[in-house]
């Protein structure tokens, strides 16, 4: 049996970010985020292994990827890591993953009071709308994974929101509640030490449930719309592409994929 865990750093446990920042190297949250994203990360695989596990592979994907310091990483994983792949879930098409574990992700764009919540860029989007529903990484992640691993998700750990916004359209799917969003900046955070424990604990049981366990998927065609932060950048993007594109209002952009990875 093959793993496979992705890994963010918005929703670990502790972080809560900065207003109007990102959680980038230049964050005050950073080294502590990524340190504890090796913690959190080493007790999913460690329940894995225990639970029979072959290879349990780890796809360090915050940013531009390159954060986790692979030497603290259990020795037992092969890591993904770079930027420049055509597809999410890079590296891994051909390694029969089993199922796959986001960890550390965070609420979609558009949703209130998630702490550090956006979908693939906080300084771009607004919300992404795919088949009139908006989605964040956790959605496209887990269609991804669907997609191109065969592979169902079966772990989250992030916070309330995330969860919540994760077991809305895949109810099998087991977590963990990093910490309590009271604002994009503010939280009950949960000691992440315990949180560790929690995620070792709650791995073991959703291998347990594998069988339980789901694809999921977004459907083809895609219709997608998309509201922009920045005038320019929904110019931007009209310009880009053909002439399918409807331009909703001046900040929103609508058109059809014919299949959903044409955009991720």
């Amino acid at each position: 049996m093959n793993y496979a865990i992705a890994c963010d750093l918005e929703g670990i446990a502790g972080v809560v970010g900065f207003p109007k920042e990102g959680l980038g190297t230049q964050s005050k949250q950073y080294q502590f985020a990524v340190k504890q994203a090796v913690r959190e990360i080493n007790a999913a695989a460690r329940a894995l292994f225990d639970g029979g596990a072959e290879k349990v592979y780890v796809w360090d994907n915050h940013n531009g990827s390159l954060n986790l310091d692979y030497m603290e990483l259990d020795k037992r994983v092969d890591i993904v890591a770079g930027v420049g792949a055509k597809h999410r879930w890079p590296g891994l098409y051909d390694k029969d993953i089993a199922g796959v574990l986001l960890i550390g992700y965070h609420p979609k764009a558009d949703t209130y009071a998630g702490i550090l919540s956006h979908t693939c860029s906080s300084v771009k989007y607004q919300y992404v709308k795919l088949n009139g529903q908006s989605v964040g990484e956790i959605e496209i992640d887990a269609a991804c994974a669907g997609r191109l691993l065969n592979a169902p998700l079966m772990f989250v750990a992030s916070d309330n929101k995330a969860v919540a916004q994760a077991k809305d359209i895949m109810p099998w799917i087991r977590t963990v509640e990093t910490k309590e969003a009271i604002g994009r900046n503010l939280a009950v955070l949960k000691h992440p030490l315990r949180v560790v424990d929690e995620i070792y604990d709650t791995v073991k049981k959703a291998v347990v449930n594998l069988s339980n366990m789901k694809l999921y998927d977004i459907s083809d065609p895609v219709e997608v719309e998309i509201r922009f932060l920045r005038l320019e950048d929904a110019e931007s993007a009209l310009k880009s592409r053909t002439k399918d594109v409807m331009m909703i209002d001046a900040f929103t952009i609508k058109y059809t994929a014919k299949n959903f990875l044409e955009l991720y």
